[in-house]
């Protein structure tokens, strides 16, 4: 019987190469096999290179001087929602100091495993940085982060630097790195506010006779949600040593949490209010000069016309007014 099977040798290597895998990450590393990968191909020294840029944001890179390395990407599965932490709904607004680490923690972690494949490339940093986050059904508040980006090398960029991140594209990095600012890494400020509908707010929303009206408790609830992720992403910026944040994503998600009383349903709004950015400090010394702009036009279409549209009319618009053929 299937039981009693002796386990094999391969079964054996696979327990221990999954151990290996989760002692790695426990101290804040990256998977053997990852970095097994990353070795592998470094010892080729061969220069291609993957990247999510699209063609301009890869010529402006390389018009500044800087390498693109290849793609890198990082993961972390947590679990985080509200009855992760809880067994029943809250009488009270108010964050949940838990749920809002959580939000923080899993996001960090993904970006600092991509960090550490653009290290072990040997890129300075990682520009064009996605987050995304995907919840899975088959397990409850399961949720699958996922950083990835494309590896650059500065060429003005100390060897031993930590290599930094960044959620700006190819276009927008050039432009800063061009004006002498450098980027310090992602920043992010995070909080998780319960908003309990109290019996006023379930009188306003579901009265029928019940005249239009501002409910307090969301508008409050919601800007105190912004003013501590804000209050956290500033925290942040200060252990960056930067001088702010660009490209700031403000990211208001919502959770429904149903529960009954008296056999009468209710709900409750969890809100997962997240701020992302990337942190920037100017650099003078690396500004560089240059004696006329780069201009990229898209000759193969008529895609850069009014709001993007070929209709004919629109065209016959651009041409009127910008000397098209």
């Amino acid at each position: 019987m299937w039981l009693f099977r002796k386990e094999s040798e391969e079964d054996k290597q696979q327990k221990l190469r999954q151990q290996e895998a989760v002692d790695a990450l426990n101290r804040g590393e990256i998977p053997p096999i990852a970095k097994e990968r990353i070795l592998r191909e470094n010892a080729r020294g061969k220069n291609f290179f993957s990247s999510d840029l699209t063609c301009r944001e890869y010529l402006l890179v390389k018009e500044a001087g800087i390498q693109t390395v290849g793609q890198v990407m990082g993961t972390a599965f947590y679990k985080v929602g509200f009855w992760g932490f809880f067994n029943r709904y809250r009488n009270s607004t108010g964050e949940v100091a838990e749920v809002s680490k959580a939000l923080t923690n899993a996001r960090m972690a993904a970006v600092e495993r991509m960090r550490q494949e653009a290290e072990l490339l040997g890129a300075s940093g990682v520009i064009g940085v996605r987050i995304n986050m995907k919840r899975h059904s088959w397990a409850d508040n399961l949720t699958e982060f996922t950083a990835f980006g494309t590896a650059v090398r500065l060429p003005d960029w100390k060897p031993g630097t930590p290599a930094f991140t960044s959620t700006l594209n190819g276009q927008e990095f050039w432009q800063l790195y061009r004006a002498g600012y450098r980027p310090e890494g992602i920043v992010m400020g995070a909080c998780a506010y319960y908003l309990h509908m109290d019996w006023n707010t379930r009188r306003a929303i579901y009265g029928w006779f019940s005249p239009n009206q501002e409910l307090p408790t969301f508008t409050d609830g919601y800007r105190q949600a912004a003013k501590l992720a804000d209050l956290r992403l500033k925290e942040d910026l200060a252990l960056h040593k930067a001088d702010g944040a660009v490209g700031v994503i403000i990211d208001p998600g919502e959770e429904t949490i149903e529960y009954e009383i008296n056999d009468t349903s209710y709900y409750d709004i969890l809100l997962n209010y997240v701020i992302l950015g990337t942190a920037v400090s100017a650099h003078p010394e690396m500004e560089q000069k240059h004696p006329s702009p780069l201009l990229c036009l898209n000759l193969s279409s008529k895609t850069y016309g009014r709001l993007g549209s070929t209709d004919d009319t629109d065209w016959e618009y651009y041409d009127k007014f910008y000397g098209g053929e």
